[in-house]
């Protein structure tokens, strides 16, 4: 048996923190049964490491597991446990491609905290089954772009969906600002969309860039798309089976509303924006890829969400460890996880 001990990452709301202790030990075992391997996870109650995961596997853990756990959103050291008290610190492989700072620098009030959109994002590429070469990340709410800065940073072209024009002209503006200071090499282009009458829908946004200037001459390029556009109208937008992966955080019902198909006003009812928006989801997706989507059990039930995702004809993941992950915020959100996949 060998035993190894991940230090949990103490960058976690104070709040949140016990509760991504338990949720992240099932983003572990999701990782890990991807390679293969099928380890014992507890948390570590005797132990002077504050915040610390215990994980027991029978053969001691490669290379590709390593970089999985680097990947892990709880991870901030990692060893291996060599004695009684001994601990001998491992250093990971890197797993981003980017660097991470793209998606800890810009804070706002209600940025979904980046940590937990990486335990989506692994959700999400553990969950998805398609053979792209490289993957495209999709999210059709996209705010200020912590998801696809997130999918940036794990090597993914990304695109994405906003409907608050605050938010698409903010991403723009920190996204530039930091290409230019980091002397990322990239291009920019804007254009509007159009519908078939002539009249604009959306204004576009588009970057492509590389975390060096050789990948960027070589072509080996990652790309950004987002429309400043009502989710609904994502057909008209993107291509079908475009996106190996959807991942979302839907609106909460506390502080975001939406607009609804039938009478234009703002909801605050994600089931309704779910039920009117999964079908142009369902249909940039590929077959096998994964849509994961994080929402507040106040106000849309994990069964609710789970019967819309079937009705759309895609195959909800209802078992550990893609299912599980109900864990509260404040008194106002408690939060929830599905992940389904497209046959």
């Amino acid at each position: 048996m060998h035993t190894y001990a991940l230090l949990a990452n103490p960058g976690h709301n104070r709040i949140y923190f016990e509760s991504a202790m338990e949720i992240g030990q099932l983003e572990l075992a999701a990782i890990l049964s991807r390679n293969g391997v099928s380890p014992k996870i507890s948390v570590m109650t005797d132990s002077a490491l504050p915040g610390a995961i215990l994980i027991e596997t029978q053969e001691p853990l490669e290379e590709a597991e390593l970089t999985a756990i680097a990947a892990s959103s709880l991870t901030y050291a990692f060893f291996e446990i060599a004695g009684e008290d001994l601990l001998r610190p491992i250093k990971l492989p890197p797993f981003e491609c980017f660097p991470e700072s793209l998606n800890q620098i810009l804070r706002y009030t209600g940025k979904t905290n980046e940590q937990f959109t990486r335990l989506m994002v692994n959700l999400a590429i553990n969950a998805c089954s398609t053979d792209s070469e490289k993957k495209t990340l999709l999210d059709p709410m996209c705010g200020k772009g912590t998801t696809l800065f997130e999918g940036i940073i794990r090597g993914m072209n990304v695109v994405g969906t906003e409907v608050q024009s605050a938010s698409f002209a903010d991403l723009q503006a920190f996204l530039i600002k930091y290409l230019k200071t980091g002397r990322f090499k990239h291009r920019i282009r804007r254009e509007k969309r159009s519908d078939s009458n002539g009249k604009k829908f959306a204004d576009f946004f588009y970057v492509e860039t590389a975390a060096t200037k050789e990948a960027f001459a070589d072509d080996n390029k990652l790309t950004l798309q987002v429309y400043c556009a009502d989710t609904r109208r994502l057909p008209e937008l993107v291509k079908k089976q475009c996106c190996d992966m959807l991942v979302c955080d839907l609106p909460y019902g506390v502080q975001h509303g939406s607009k609804t198909a039938s009478t234009g006003r703002l909801s605050r009812s994600p089931a309704e924006l779910l039920e009117d928006s999964i079908a142009g989801w369902v249909n940039s997706m590929k077959s096998g890829a994964s849509i994961v989507l994080s929402f507040n059990e106040f106000t849309l039930k994990w069964d609710v969400a789970k019967e819309i995702l079937e009705n759309a004809g895609l195959t909800v993941k209802a078992e550990a460890p893609f299912a599980g992950y109900l864990h509260r915020v404040d008194q106002s959100i408690n939060r929830n996880i599905i992940c389904a996949v497209k046959p």
